[in-house]
Order: structure tokens, then C-alpha cells, then sequence
């Protein structure tokens, strides 16, 4: 709303998503990319995958662990895609669900629509998640 629907920003899309599990231990959460302008389609993708990925932290992985973190980081690769990293770590095991979820499933409906890709790697770490995005 703050860009009248132009898109957003994506470190402020980011922060905000993830402001609720931060809580007063911001070192929980890092943050880190080049300034990118988003497109209003992209930006709802990614604005659900965040969402989802940090529900399911809080839920399984990193985030409900009091030792846990979450590493976002972004690129901008040389043909103009987007290339967004998720990393868990001192949460849990992570362990592939037996299952693909209703959350996954929007996740990769809605990168998918895009014509972006987006892959899971679920490591002893914790869970780590690519999303590639084009920005035009």
C-alpha cells in the first residue's frame, strides 16, 4: 500500500514478514540483499513464499528452537532474475516431509506462474530453499 501497489521493496518486504519471529532477539534473523524494486505479482510471490517458509520455521525448523536462525540473501543474476536463498540453522534436524503440503503447493503455484523455479534441501542444518524469480 505504502507504493500505491507499484510493488515493493524487497529488504522491507522481507523484514516485515519476518518482524512476528524475530521478536527481541533480532540476530535470529538476517537480512541481507541489494536494494530490488519488485513488481506487484513478484512481490506477492515472494511475500507468500517468505510467509510460508518462516510459518513452517516457526512450526518445525529453526525458528522454534531457541538457538535457531534464518539467513535471507539476494541476487540479481546476470540475465535479470532474481535469485532468493532461505537457510535455517540451530533449529532442528530438517527431514523432507512425507508429503507435499498446502503451503509448498501455493508456493510453487504461484513462483510457477512467474516462470521461476523454486527448490528444497532439506539438510541435518536445517531447511534451505532457492527461489529463482524473473524481475521483468
Amino acid at each position: 500500500m505504502e507504493s500505491r501497489w507499484a510493488g515493493a521493496e524487497l529488504h522491507c518486504l522481507a523484514t516485515q514478514e519476518l518482524l512476528a519471529y524475530s521478536g527481541e532477539n533480532v540476530a535470529r534473523v538476517r537480512i541481507d540483499g541489494p536494494a530490488v524494486m519488485l513488481e506487484p505479482s513478484t512481490a506477492q510471490a515472494a511475500a507468500i513464499s517468505l510467509h510460508e517458509l518462516a510459518t513452517n520455521a516457526a512450526k518445525y525448523g529453526s525458528l522454534s528452537a531457541a538457538g535457531g536462525h534464518v539467513e535471507i540473501s539476494w541476487t540479481v543474476t546476470a540475465d535479470g532474475r532474481l535469485s532468493l536463498r532461505w537457510i535455517e540453522s540451530g533449529g532442528p534436524t530438517a527431514t523432507p516431509p512425507t508429503h507435499r503440503g498446502f503451503g509448498t503447493r501455493i508456493m510453487e503455484n504461484v513462483i510457477g506462474q512467474l516462470r521461476g523455479e523454486v527448490r528444497f534441501d532439506w539438510r541435518d542444518q536445517g531447511l534451505a530453499c532457492e527461489i529463482a524469480l524473473p524481475l521483468a
